[in-house]
């Protein structure tokens, strides 16, 4: 069954024969890995070039009951991140994003409200000329809001340790590992409710960006049930 649909390129993964797969985070469909076949043939529509990570395309997409991976068909690209491929902070920010999407979206349903975030941090990313230093920070916790993971209640001078393993704040430390001292906890709180479009108001040191970082991390990998990324250490080596 063939059917058209706007979709984020997640990641492409090449396969023998010059065959290839794609994940893809589709509006429509939620997410998708397609199937390839001659990706660098002189026939085809299809050029790897046109799918890196967090290019939008518009696809026609062959999804059967009866196969194990739909097919992509055809794509024609409706918006190239141009700016981001040409900028090392901006480029080492989409290969982080795109290996978070791919990483903690599980559900095949659609979720329009998730794509159209997604879309816009893309686009916003893509045109900024402000400091993406914290781009990536504020964009987790908003990831964190739509997959309805944000802590139950919020930082207070009572409550000042994020507790990581139960996703909320506290009077005292655990007694694991996995929380966050009070000026993480406090700053992840204060950042918790602000758009991904005002992300140039986030003012963050870089040491102390480095632990909300890490324990965002640990805290996708708890409640996301999401496997230890590698791309976070390119962006502590640029920011």
């Amino acid at each position: 069954m063939f059917h058209s649909d706007e979709a984020i390129v997640l990641q492409l993964i090449p396969h023998k024969d010059n065959n290839a797969i794609v994940k893809l985070f589709t509006r429509n469909s939620g997410l998708v890995s397609c199937w390839i076949s001659s990706l660098r043939s002189k026939t085809s529509g299809i050029r790897s070039s046109g799918l890196q990570p967090l290019t939008l395309i518009n696809s026609v997409i062959d999804q059967r009951e009866t196969k194990q991976l739909a097919s992509l068909k055809e794509m024609q690209i409706s918006f190239f991140p141009a700016n981001i491929s040409t900028r090392i902070e901006k480029s080492a920010l989409a290969i982080f994003i795109a290996e978070l999407l791919s990483h903690t979206i599980k559900e095949t349903a659609s979720d329009n409200s998730l794509y159209d975030f997604i879309r816009e941090s893309i686009i916003l990313l893509n045109d900024t000329k402000e400091n993406c230093a914290n781009f990536h920070i504020v964009f987790m916790l908003n990831l964190s809001n739509h997959l309805g993971l944000l802590p139950h209640n919020s930082f207070t001078p009572q409550t000042p340790y994020l507790n990581l393993e139960e996703g909320v704040y506290l009077a005292k430390t655990p007694l694991h590992t996995a929380f966050l001292y009070p000026d993480e906890s406090e700053c992840i709180s204060k950042l918790s409710s602000l758009p991904i479009s005002s992300f140039a108001e986030a003012e963050i040191q870089t040491a102390l960006r480095k632990n909300i970082l890490h324990g965002l991390l640990k805290y996708f990998e708890i409640h996301a049930s999401m496997t230890p990324l590698k791309s976070h250490l390119v962006l502590e080596e640029v920011f």
